[in-house]
């Protein structure tokens, strides 16, 4: 049946599990305890002492800057990242190749100090591989920290003199400041002699884009008036002249069409042309004047006047030569038309003229413009890295760091290791750590049976015998009742107990077990002896045909087998041997040729089971292991129950749960488990011999080894 078990019921049986396999595995965490404790002892005094000493930087936010202009370098921005960087930068192998170098310095300065004057010491170049080593160990022992809520940064140095971890600690703090300042300079100085180059460049090409904007305006003779293109102000000035013209020549036509109209009608003289001509104004005076003279003669009556004919005369003659002046002022007025005609004519093609030169002086121009904005652009480059070059010199030399040392570090009285507490809570912690790891994976490595209350509830079977472990003496003296074992006869007497109970529904008992070397034929061999003593009519029939034992349990020899009996080469009462110590029969089995799936399968095996069915009381049978495969199945088929024999050192429960699994295919019951080899309650082996003799170790080969057999008669 599946049993089901809630979460929280699973997670109230975690922590007695736990702590059980704890108790259970107590002496492997006290010895790990123990260990742990002596290691941290002597770690603690195999380690040298060290001191520490501590300088303490601090990065200004605040920038010095004597120029209002920007310096090469932007101070360092104050957030997270940029600190930690600052951070790496200290711990760097550059960094201690500077400290290194600082400190090489100051030795050599205190020792020609020391020295006074006279020859002093020369420098010398440290070995590579020695300076490796230097700087290897010199990066190992230093920290660089930061408690995240400051701009300081701490530098610790572990050394074990006190005075020179103090002079190494101040050292980084003056290599990083010296580091700054070299950082400053070196830009300084670099931004300098690039744009000292670069200026060099520009300015020659500065100068060949004027050149060339130069010499392409004089060769396309652009004149640079100061606004509008001079071809520009040509053609206004002939656009104004034409349309002065063209108005000019629509008042003389308009005037000529009028002179025409009014010569037609005989209205000319009120023309003002002609009106406003000298010459005809002095005819008409003079047409007047001769004109009054004729009527002065018609008035007076004197027809017959000589001055008549003249006056009429010159009358007609002041006439033509009007009409002739008025003919000259229209043909006047035509000359004008012509001429004014003429005149747009040639301006229109002096404009055309223009407007054909303007076109390819446009397209100068765009590149005129093109070489100017070239130039303009060379020259506001060079203005501007000219402006920066000369800032760039003038903050040469005024470099200051952005951390300063705010307290140097100072030799330490004490040593910060070793830390006697410390390294005892450490022994403590690793021990009862190591301790506790150390019984969990002795217990889920073990597979072996631990406790017999899980080994009921995990396999559905009762315990129906407990056997105690003994030693090699005990095992010789078990197969005499009087001198065995008082705990062993009263396991002995229960298991009897138990089969006797149950011998009206159970006369054939099969005992198995996982594998082979787990004590059943040592259990059958003395619980048939018991039974024999009670007087029941006990047989032993042995069927552990690949490793058969019982000969030696009984130490007795005999040349009669069961493979004899099943090959018809003996009777059944030649098979059954008889112990006289004992008085029980045995019929024993040894390794042969025939395989034990013929013996076990034949029909005079079966034959013999129904004779000592008949015969005995009890049969016990030393049954296969269940490693056997199915031979197993076959004897449990002529059996009533079955019990299963299991060594808690021995047998794995991944092993026994197959093999019960296997039996139950046979629909034999199964009387229970025998629990063979409990331990018994005494005192403990060694420290060292209990961890690897009883802290889950397999014992597999252990075998029981009875006393030397003895050669009977049947």
């Amino acid at each position: 049946m599946i049993v089901s078990q809630s979460p929280q019921a699973q997670d109230q049986e975690t922590g007695p599990r736990f702590l059980s396999i704890l108790w259970e595995r107590r002496y492997v965490v006290f010895q790990c305890l123990i260990l742990g404790l002596i290691g941290a002892a002597v770690s603690y005094f195999a380690t040298p002492a060290r001191y520490k000493a501590e300088a303490i930087l601090a990065l200004d936010a605040r920038k010095l800057q004597v120029l209002p202009t920007e310096s090469v370098i932007s101070p360092l921005p104050q957030d997270s990242p940029v600190l930690r960087t600052e951070l790496d930068i200290i711990g760097s192998r550059s960094m201690a190749e500077r400290v290194l170098d600082k400190l090489s310095k100051q030795d050599i300065a205190a020792e020609r100090r020391a020295n006074g004057p006279g020859p002093q010491p020369e420098q010398t170049t440290l070995d590579p591989r020695e300076k490796k080593i230097k700087l290897d160990k010199m990066m190992d022992d230093v920290r660089v920290i930061n408690d995240g809520r400051s701009y300081t940064i701490y530098i610790d140095y572990y050394a074990t003199d006190s005075v020179y971890a103090a002079q190494v600690a101040n050292a980084y703090g003056e290599a990083y400041i010296d580091y700054q300042i070299d950082q400053q300079t070196s830009a300084t100085r670099r931004v300098s002699e690039w744009l000292g180059e670069r200026l060099v460049s520009l300015r020659t090409k500065l100068e060949e884009s004027e050149r060339a904007a130069n010499d392409f305006r004089t060769q396309a003779g652009l004149v640079d008036t100061g606004g509008a293109p001079l071809q520009s102000q040509q053609i206004s000035r002939m656009n104004d002249e034409l349309t002065s013209l063209q108005t000019k020549m629509a008042g003389s036509v308009a005037r000529l069409e009028t002179a025409e109209q009014m010569q037609k009608e005989g209205d000319i003289l009120g023309l003002y042309e002609v009106l406003s001509s000298p010459s005809v104004q002095a005819l008409r005076a003079e047409q007047a004047r001769v004109e009054r003279a004729i009527a002065d003669i018609d008035k007076s009556g004197a027809l017959m006047n000589s001055q008549l004919p003249q006056l009429l005369s010159q009358r007609a003659s002041l006439k033509q030569q009007v009409a002739n002046e008025v003919t000259q002022v229209v043909n006047g007025l035509r000359s004008e038309i012509v001429v004014n005609d003429k005149q747009q004519e040639a301006l229109e093609a002096n404009l055309k003229d223009i407007q054909t030169a303007m076109s390819k002086t446009s397209q100068a121009q765009v590149q005129l413009s093109q070489l100017d904005r070239e130039a303009a652009a060379n020259r506001v480059l060079y203005e501007s890295y000219l402006s920066r070059y000369k800032q760039t010199i003038e903050q040469d030399g005024i470099a200051t760091a952005e951390a300063r040392l705010i307290s140097r570090a100072m030799p330490s009285p004490h040593p910060t290791s070793p830390d006697a507490k410390l390294w005892a809570i450490a022994g403590l912690v690793f021990g009862i750590l190591g301790g506790i790891a150390l019984a969990l994976l002795l217990n889920f490595t073990d597979k072996s049976v631990r406790s017999p209350n899980k080994l009921e509830a995990k396999l559905g079977l009762a315990i129906i015998g407990r056997i105690p472990r003994l030693s090699r003496k005990e095992v010789v003296l078990a197969a005499d009742i009087n001198r065995s074992a008082p705990d062993f006869r009263a396991a002995i007497a229960d298991l009897q107990t138990y089969l006797r109970l149950s011998t009206e529904r159970a006369r054939v008992v099969v005992l198995t077990s996982s594998i082979n070397g787990e004590g059943k034929t040592f259990i059958i061999g003395n619980l048939a002896r018991s039974l024999a003593a009670t007087g029941v009519k006990t047989a032993v029939l042995e069927c552990n045909l690949r490793n058969p034992t019982l000969s030696k349990e009984f130490a007795l020899q005999t040349s009669r087998h069961l493979a004899q009996f099943v090959t018809e080469e003996i009777s059944a009462d030649e098979l059954i041997q008889h112990d006289p110590g004992s008085d029980v029969d045995i019929v024993f089995a040894e390794e042969c040729d025939v395989p034990p799936e013929f013996i076990l399968g034949s029909r005079r095996f079966a034959t013999l089971m129904e004779e000592m069915k008949r015969r005995y009381d009890l049969v016990l049978i030393d049954g296969p292991t269940a490693a056997d495969g199915f031979d197993l199945l076959r004897v449990a088929s002529f059996s009533d129950t079955v019990a299963f024999v299991i060594n808690p050192d021995i047998a794995k429960i991944t092993e026994v749960e197959a093999s019960i699994k296997k039996l139950r295919l046979t629909n034999r019951p199964i009387s229970g488990i025998v629990l063979n080899g409990i331990r018994r309650k005494r005192h403990r082996s060694p420290l060292f011999g209990w961890l690897f003799s009883s802290a889950g170790k397999s014992k597999r080969g252990r075998k029981y080894k009875p006393a030397r057999p003895v050669t009977v008669q049947s």
